[in-house]
């Protein structure tokens, strides 16, 4: 099995944290991608799923199965989320 790197580790990590103040900041200036914010929250939470899929559940190195599986798995989910939001009426 492969194991991730302490720098790659630090990197996706990295990648995490900058997601996480990019989405609270969008969310907190609404009016820079407006009634599309909650779609663009939803796209860098599933990009974050991702990443803690594929590098520190080690999933990059598993059976092909069970990567294309976890893969549809979370951006499914992520769809359907901006789906019912939109279907909803949500938002501005």
């Amino acid at each position: 099995m492969n194991h991730v790197s302490p720098a790659m580790a630090v990197r996706v990590w990295m990648f995490l944290v900058a997601a996480t103040v990019t989405s609270g900041w969008l969310v907190e200036h609404h009016s820079v991608a407006g009634r599309w914010t909650a779609a663009a929250v939803m796209l860098v939470a599933a990009l974050k799923g991702r990443a803690v899929l594929l590098y520190f559940m080690e999933l990059k190195g598993a059976p092909r199965a069970w990567r294309v599986a976890f893969e549809l798995w979370i951006w499914l989910c992520a769809v359907v989320i901006v789906a019912l939001w939109a279907v909803g009426g949500s938002g501005t």
